[in-house]
């Protein structure tokens, strides 16, 4: 059984350091007659500004990284309606920069590439370089936030708005520690409005880390890249963006009311698992998730102990709904404990997976495993409806295992239909407990274990066939400039046989 991860429910981060207004100076004369003749309005991603500054020529910060920025950043974003851009160069960030309220204002890097554009802080700090707490009409734009090697700290970002907020090619950069030495999340991004939208767009994290059983519990806990809490009740897009060694829980959101949407990214060896996410109006579509932990980076820190590429769970919330659709799976080698591709917890009710693909090489991991809502493991048992859809699914691979490829327990109402297995090993392909009124039909189940296992469930099965091959995921999966990742709808008839 694959090891499970419970996190605080407090805002992550609150109590990291908010930053002194020790060594902070403020605009000199000549800085804020500069400040006030700056360049004409601007709008980007639907948010207006106006009045843009340029952060040397017009505030006159150091590209050098000897002299802090943070006071003059404040001061320049805290009377809003203001996007401060940065020539390429490396800028010294002290201490927190808090903001509150604060209306149409952004940072935006002007290099031709986000790492063009970086933001340090002392060797080994950790904290949250920005830390917002409503607003609407928020930018953060091309450049990485760079906090080294030294495995001593990280820094990141606290975002909560109201509505609007944009974070648009971000990268972090360095070696992401565990919590012991002081790691933070990267980004926390959440729309505290019902109505209210945030989009993080071109995200990239690929750095080493320590990798721990468990985050967010203290000690020697790792931190994830992406946190969110339970104050994110709007809506939140990501997409086109790219996590891979995350030491736990990639994109962690179990306790976000509001729904999580992640869209053709790309997740590759990410422990115990690259999304925690689920329930209505949430979803993953056209994303590609690879696990090869034999083959991850040596400078890694740790063992990988379980790195699930979805766990689908609605937490105390005990929701239903959502969908993954026009997805692929690769595992070629994971570790023991490592339970399925996609793991959909008793907390969770209906869903659906839909045109998705795995490639399953690893002994003893199934595809899809969707447990008993009577026995939750991440939370408290779903409302109903607890039915699932599989449709257009195919499972593919050359391994063993006791653990069928797609096992369902107690979900009366499922559905399986036009997909496709076909494993060499000895494995049984699909497995049904207590679960009535089921259908599996129009599908291909070529394994050399039992087709199927119908355990205490009456299943209605027509149009099943023992001999095809079936649909591999595509060998590439295209990373434009390595800011953004774009991926075509899967087509199930591709790579058929």
């Amino acid at each position: 059984m694959a090891e499970d991860t419970v996190c605080s429910e407090t805002e992550n981060g609150e109590n990291q350091n908010r930053g002194t207004e020790e060594g902070k100076s403020l605009l000199n004369r000549r800085d804020a007659l500069k400040m006030g003749a700056a360049a004409a309005a601007d709008e980007r991603y639907g948010i207006s500004f106006s009045r843009v500054v340029n952060a040397v020529n017009d505030l006159g910060l150091d590209p050098n990284g000897n002299e802090p920025i943070d006071a003059a950043i404040n001061r320049a974003i805290d009377r809003g309606d203001t996007l401060v851009e940065f020539p390429p160069g490396t800028y010294y960030w002290k201490d927190t920069v808090a903001e509150s309220g604060v209306n149409n204002w952004g940072i935006r890097g002007l290099g031709d590439h986000p790492t063009d554009v970086r933001f340090v802080s002392d060797d080994g700090a950790s904290q949250f370089l920005l830390k917002v707490n409503g607003g609407r009409g928020i930018l953060v734009e091309n450049f990485a936030i760079d906090y080294g090697f030294d495995r001593q700290g990280s820094l990141g970002m606290l975002l909560k708005a109201h509505d609007n907020l944009r974070v648009q090619d971000v990268h972090f950069v360095g070696f992401n520690p565990t919590q012991g030495n002081g790691a933070v999340d990267n980004l926390s991004p959440q729309a505290l409005d019902p109505d209210g939208q945030v989009i993080v767009d071109g995200l990239v994290r690929t750095g080493p880390t320590d990798i721990t059983s468990h985050g967010h519990l203290g000690g020697d806990a790792n931190e994830g890249c992406i946190w969110l809490g339970s104050k994110h009740v709007g809506d939140l897009v990501i997409r086109n963006s790219h996590i891979e060694n995350a030491g736990t829980n990639a994109i962690y959101a179990r306790a976000a009311e509001g729904a999580v949407k992640i869209e053709n990214s790309l997740f590759v060896n990410n422990n115990q698992t690259s999304l925690r996410i689920g329930g209505s109006g949430s979803y993953v579509q056209g994303c590609r998730f690879v696990v090869d932990t034999d083959n991850a980076t040596d400078e890694n820190g740790g063992e990988f102990i379980n790195p699930h590429a979805i766990t689908w769970e609605t937490g105390n919330r005990g929701e239903a709904g959502g969908y993954i659709e026009d997805c692929e799976f690769i595992y070629k080698s994971a570790p023991s404990k490592t339970t399925a591709a996609v793991w959909v917890d008793g907390s969770a009710g209906e869903m659906a997976i839909r045109n998705s693909r795995f490639q399953m090489d690893v002994d003893g991991i199934a595809a899809i495993r969707i447990d008993d809502p009577r026995d939750p493991r991440l939370g408290v048992t779903s409302e109903r409806p607890w039915g699932v859809t599989l449709d257009r699914v195919s499972v593919t691979g050359s391994s063993s295992g006791s653990a069928p490829a797609i096992r369902i327990d107690n979900r009366n109402g499922s559905t399986i239909r036009n997909s496709c297995l076909h494993l060499t090993g000895n494995r049984e392909g699909i497995y049904l407990r207590n679960s009535d009124n089921s259908v599996v039909e129009n599908t291909n189940i070529n394994v050399t274990g039992q087709a199927t296992v119908f355990d205490g469930s009456s299943v209605s099965t027509s149009g099943i066939t023992h001999t095809d091959s079936c649909p591999v995921p595509s060998d590439s999966f295209t990373v434009g400039d390595s800011t953004t990742i774009r991926k075509a709808s899967i087509s199930f008839e591709d790579n058929n046989g």
